[in-house]
């Protein structure tokens, strides 16, 4: 189609009428009244071909053409929006900015380290944390045009910028009553594991270094999220994994022992990505900076960028 002759504000009340599937509740978000939402529908129908929202019940559904078009509009609109609010500089402490950052779990503790200054420094600045999914692994491109930054393994992802935030050991976590100071390789292959989904990189990384000892990294328990292996293993004879500073927060919580692993060696080095399209965004910029320790105060397009 030519985009010349398209009206893009569209596709803002698109994206409300597919997350909200409801034309009353579509128009408040994006500050509409609903007969001009129903109008935008109406046009939107006509553009698609497609009805995309359909009655069912009480309620509305989408149809298969809406729920393609979900996946695709968040991050069309993301970029849209990323490429408008470039500036020259960037000056946080005057800024009104939204961030969108992905990680899992144990990323986002990561995270909100580097985050407690933030409504000091930046109060008109608003941050985002989205838990990772499987959805990152199938769909990179789409996923990475749909964040400011997604935390994840070192090699998780190829091709885009990235910047490693931290690097941590990985440690066993047992029972309160696991009699002895240490595991080694043995007790490991001959004692039941909580695994961590393998597809979703910080799994991938634990499995391969079990995996090369001859150690099968699942188990029957097998956890999407590090916070839940603590739970997984109190009161059984379970061994779980977690990044050593992670396992040490979340110790006081559970009656749980925390033994190192030297024999592992390989940390788990968590890196910060980016799309190449934001790699010199004053805003982005700042953003990095700060997530990465730096304290920066202002960014601007001369600025050295990581």
């Amino acid at each position: 189609m030519n985009l010349a002759g398209a009206d893009l504000n569209l596709l803002v009340a698109l994206r409300a009428l597919l997350q909200e599937r409801n034309v009353t509740r579509a128009a408040q978000v994006v500050g509409l009244s609903q007969p001009a939402m129903s109008n935008a529908l109406g046009r939107l129908r006509r553009q698609f071909g497609d009805e995309l929202l359909v009655r069912e019940g009480r309620g509305l559904t989408l149809t298969p053409v809406a729920r393609e078009l979900q996946h695709a509009v968040e991050p069309a609109l993301a970029m849209v929006e990323r490429a408008l609010r470039i500036q020259a500089s960037f000056d946080p402490a005057m800024a009104v900015q939204y961030f969108r950052v992905a990680a899992s779990d144990y990323g986002m503790t990561l995270i909100a380290e580097r985050l407690r200054g933030l409504q000091r420094i930046a109060p008109g600045v608003t941050v985002d944390l989205v838990q990772i999914d499987h959805g990152f692994v199938r769909d990179s491109e789409t996923v990475m045009r749909g964040v400011d930054l997604l935390l994840a393994p070192r090699a998780f992802l190829s091709g885009y910028p990235n910047e490693p935030l931290s690097s941590e050991p990985w440690v066993a976590v047992v029972d309160a009553d696991h009699q002895g100071d240490h595991l080694d390789e043995a007790d490991l292959a001959a004692r039941p594991l909580v695994g961590l989904f393998h597809d979703l990189g910080s799994g991938a990384h634990i499995e391969r270094l079990l995996t090369v000892r001859g150690i099968t990294a699942t188990g029957a328990v097998n956890a999407e999220a590090f916070s839940a292996v603590p739970a997984l293993v109190e009161g059984t004879d379970r061994v779980g994994f977690l990044p050593s500073g992670l396992a040490r927060r979340l110790q006081p919580g559970y009656r749980i022992r925390v033994l190192e692993l030297p024999f592992l060696g390989e940390p788990l080095v968590e890196c910060l990505y980016w799309h190449r399209s934001a790699l010199r965004d004053p805003a982005h910029l700042w953003l990095r900076r700060l997530l990465l320790g730096e304290h920066p105060t202002s960014t601007e397009p001369g600025s050295s960028a990581p």
